[in-house]
């Protein structure tokens, strides 16, 4: 081959390069935008401010003549449907009642409270008043050989849930709402608690 050949496929391979850097290039170059709209649309702002979400419901228990005494209060601001369940050994088996009815046996050993648990109201004085429900009374049946001192746990749990609804805007029995729907609340990191 004649130097002049080499030269011209030198040069035409060294312009192939370029081509090829060049469409590489601007392949790299249109994505770009995409990136960059990203970087700039998708941002993130620190600071927190506290929200409340769904129910905060206390639950309080005196003891007295071998009954427990349950009731709940709702220190929140909307309506809750409430329920609870007393646990103990075999040995000391419990029975439920409720003064005025207001609790029901569920099918699945729950006592639900008959009826919605308002939230808060507000007095004209501006007081804060939570919401309460009747007594449950659990009563713990001590077998004849019962000593004094004798060991006796009764675990007692509770839930509540919000309000739930029909289709038709009419609210659910307590014992057919989904017990199972929860809202995940928690503390924000570096949040002020």
């Amino acid at each position: 081959m004649k130097k002049k050949d080499i030269f011209r496929k030198r040069i035409l391979a060294v312009s192939c390069g370029a081509v090829s850097a060049l469409a590489i290039g601007s392949v790299l170059f249109a994505t770009v935008g995409d990136a960059w709209s990203y970087f700039t649309t998708y941002t993130r702002a620190t600071g927190t401010l506290r929200i409340g979400l769904g129910s905060q419901t206390q639950i309080e228990e005196d003891y007295s003549d071998h009954t427990k005494h349950l009731v709940v209060s709702n220190d929140s601001e909307q309506a809750v449907y409430v329920r609870a369940k007393a646990f103990s050994g075999s040995r000391y088996p419990l029975s439920y009642s409720s003064a005025d009815g207001s609790w029901q046996e569920g099918s699945d050993g729950y006592y639900y409270y008959n009826g919605i648990l308002p939230g808060t109201v507000t007095g004209e004085d501006g007081t804060v008043t939570a919401a309460v429900t009747s007594e449950l009374l659990v009563r713990i049946e001590f077998p004849e050989d019962a000593q004094e001192g004798d060991d006796c746990n009764v675990v007692v749990i509770y839930e509540s849930v919000l309000v739930q609804y029909d289709t038709d805007g009419n609210a659910l029995e307590p014992w057919a709402a989904d017990w199972s729907a929860a809202l995940i609340t928690g503390a924000v990191k570096g949040g002020n608690d």
